[in-house]
């Protein structure tokens, strides 16, 4: 094989490593290095490497049992209610503020007139604000998760298998206004239709 192509390949290798290491999820990270471990093994046989291909195969053989050692354990989600004035609730407001004021602006937390937590496993994942802007309508001030659980599975398990929740409380749409761009992309994954740039809603029936 080409020595050039070779060199080539042991750089994109490394390349894909690299990249998994920016993974937020720790799923994608065990696939992605993975990929990039495999790649590691066949440069290593072409340039006959036998130490590399033996370190590159663990690599490979752990990122795959911890990914299918993952997708066996079942998470237990639950939304739990925040009180408005409690230490705890201010607390993880502050830690986290200047995230979350940058997705849901500034206001968004002395508007809210409700709150949960979003909880995995018994694990504080995140915080659900929102208010009424009338019987029928619930308007989402906050919907931040930490950067442990940002892999869309929470906000599917709410907004897809606890609808009923929302719909005892009377709600037929849940809307986002002017909420910033890097949540946009999870809200069209979750089922929010964008009605304008910023906004999005979700008919939920009555």
């Amino acid at each position: 094989m080409n020595p050039i192509l070779i060199e080539a390949l042991g750089y994109v290798a490394s390349f894909i490593i690299l990249v998994s290491l920016t993974m937020k999820s720790i799923v994608r990270l065990r696939w992605i290095n993975a990929a990039g471990s495999a790649l590691f093994v066949a440069f290593a046989l072409l340039t006959r490497s036998v130490p590399t291909v033996f370190m590159n195969l663990g690599i490979v053989a752990i990122d795959l049992f911890y990914v299918f050692k993952m997708a066996r354990i079942r998470s237990d989600y639950r939304m739990v209610r925040a009180e408005r004035h409690s230490a705890f609730l201010e607390f993880f407001y502050e830690r986290h503020r200047q995230e979350i004021d940058a997705i849901f602006g500034d206001g968004a937390f002395g508007e809210a007139s409700h709150f949960a937590w979003f909880t995995v496993n018994d694990e504080i994942a995140g915080l659900f604000a929102w208010k009424e802007d009338s019987p029928t309508e619930c308007r989402i001030l906050i919907d931040y998760v930490t950067e442990r659980y940002r892999d869309t599975k929470i906000g599917r398990y709410f907004f897809e298998d606890r609808l009923p929740e929302f719909r005892e409380r009377g709600y037929e749409t849940l809307r986002y206004i002017n909420v910033g761009e890097s949540h946009w992309a999870y809200l069209r994954k979750i089922g929010f239709a964008e009605d304008s740039p910023g906004c999005f809603s979700k008919r939920i029936g009555s």
